[in-house]
């Protein structure tokens, strides 16, 4: 079993494999279609002679000196309703991602587009799962040009004057290759739902201390909707004879998910849980319970925040001597207000599979450490937690863009672990971005050496013999 893991891991790095340079669309000039409006729409694309019709959301974000479009097709017999918004389609029926590269004023208030589309194939989970799509950079038929014309909309669509349909055409022929439409559904590019669930009397993370910044308002400033569910509040304790009173292990806490979360179905809805607990054993403040498929198969199901670790202990109540935490020692987190509910948006953030930065940012993704570095370094004006400021509740930019145009299969629940999303360098927006997922080195075009890959080899043996260990923190 270890030889046939070994080399079906030898297999999987020795093969190249190039990710489509798909990472993020093109930046476009939002001067050559003024009416188009930002927010979501619901694109569908039927093939000429083809009973097949690709359909799926189309997200447009712009300013006054950039815009840009991205989108999903899902095929299958499902057909989405636009007076439900945002379109959300089964998983299984995922086939690709859509970016416009171009963009350029027509006639009568039209415009035409230049599409491009990479095809999902599949996700291999040899040790850290990746996503495998098409193997070239070369999009589906080579591309496609789009003249799209202002159309009278069909019943359901919020806004008649925002529907557009016209001929896809290949770009390399000049030959129809079907009908193409859009139309405008929604003012966000995606929706969620949150439950929260609760250990009996503990508080319910919803806002700040300022009643300004809610789980509303933060998801709004990067084009999502959210609607926040209060679940069962009344969670009874697990009982571990070998911990204390109120910690809860993970697997218990993915139990109380099943068993007291609400309905759920994950090709209808993106939801997502929060479980409000006192203490969890390994961890002092917020972990995801599922970045993979170790209890389940469903990754990113569920976190978990705490509300009685204290500042300035671990875990186990032993003394942290590697942070100074400032004025909040000796507090529980709960009672650190902001720092708590910055927490529970930071752990609902990694459900979007976003991850920490290299370098701290001064947002939502980084972690209470970075904070309390930053404090000390004088990289922000003041100590932690007097630094948990309003900007700590905004997603960085670069987060933002990644919400706003990365494909859906990385940010809707129960599709890739965390952790198996593309993570782009610090090229240009504008340019073709390579990432590499996971610790698949040979997949990003550099050349390893023997004993290297033998090296990375073993460690990919360990890591999928392992699997599950991980958790984010």
């Amino acid at each position: 079993m270890f030889l046939f893991v070994a080399f079906m891991t030898f297999w999987s790095l020795a093969v190249s494999h190039t990710i489509p340079s798909f990472a993020h669309p093109f930046r476009l000039d939002p001067r050559q279609a003024p009416n188009l409006k930002s927010g979501g729409w619901l694109m569908t694309y039927t093939p000429t002679g083809s009973s097949t019709v690709y359909k799926g959301p189309l997200r447009v974000t712009s300013n006054s000196s950039s815009l840009y479009i991205s989108g999903d097709w899902y095929n299958g017999t499902v057909q989405p309703n636009p007076a439900d918004g945002v379109p959300i389609l089964p998983r299984a029926n995922y086939f690709a991602f859509t970016r416009a590269t171009k963009l350029t004023a027509g006639a009568n208030g039209g415009f035409d587009l230049a599409l491009e589309a990479f095809r999902f194939r599949g996700i291999r989970k040899i040790g850290q799962n990746y996503t495998d799509w098409d193997d070239n950079e070369t999009p589906l038929d080579g591309g496609y040009t789009i003249s799209l014309s202002p159309a009278s909309s069909p019943s359901g669509y919020p806004d008649s004057k925002q529907y557009f349909k016209g001929d896809l055409k290949f770009t390399s022929s000049g030959k129809v290759a079907g009908q193409f439409t859009i139309g405008w559904v929604s003012q966000y590019i995606r929706k969620i739902t949150l439950e929260i669930g609760t250990v009996s009397g503990l508080e319910i993370p919803q806002k700040d201390s300022s009643g300004k910044r809610t789980w509303k308002s933060i998801l709004a400033e990067v084009g999502w909707d959210i609607q926040v569910i209060v679940g069962k509040t009344a969670i009874p304790e697990p009982t571990n004879t070998d911990l204390p009173a109120g910690m809860w292990t993970v697997q218990q806490q993915h139990d109380a998910m099943l068993k007291y979360r609400g309905a759920t179905d994950f090709d209808k809805e993106w939801k997502y849980y929060l479980l409000v607990v006192r203490r969890m054993q390994g961890v002092e403040r917020g972990a995801m319970m599922d970045t993979g498929y170790e209890f389940n198969g469903i990754p990113r199901e569920g976190t978990t925040v705490s509300t009685d670790w204290v500042f300035g202990t671990l875990w186990d109540g032993s003394l942290d001597t590697k942070y100074d935490w400032g004025s909040a020692t000796g507090k529980k987190f709960v009672d650190v207000h902001d720092a708590w509910f910055r927490t529970a948006v930071h752990e609902v953030g990694h459900f979007f599979n976003l991850q920490h930065p290299y370098e701290f940012a001064g947002g939502i993704m980084d972690d209470s450490q970075s904070y309390v570095d930053a404090g000390r370094n004088g990289v922000t004006k003041e100590k932690f937690p007097e630094n948990i400021g309003a900007e700590a509740f905004r997603f960085s930019n670069n987060d933002r863009f990644l919400m706003q145009h990365r494909p859906d299969l990385y940010s809707r629940p129960g599709f890739v672990r965390f952790g198996g999303a593309i993570r782009p360098n610090s090229a240009s927006r504008g340019s073709l971005i390579r990432g590499c997922e996971g610790r698949h080195l040979a997949a990003c075009g550099y050349a390893l050496c023997s004993a290297c890959l033998i090296s990375l080899i073993f460690l990919e043996v360990l890591t999928h013999m392992a699997s599950g260990c991980q958790r984010s923190r």
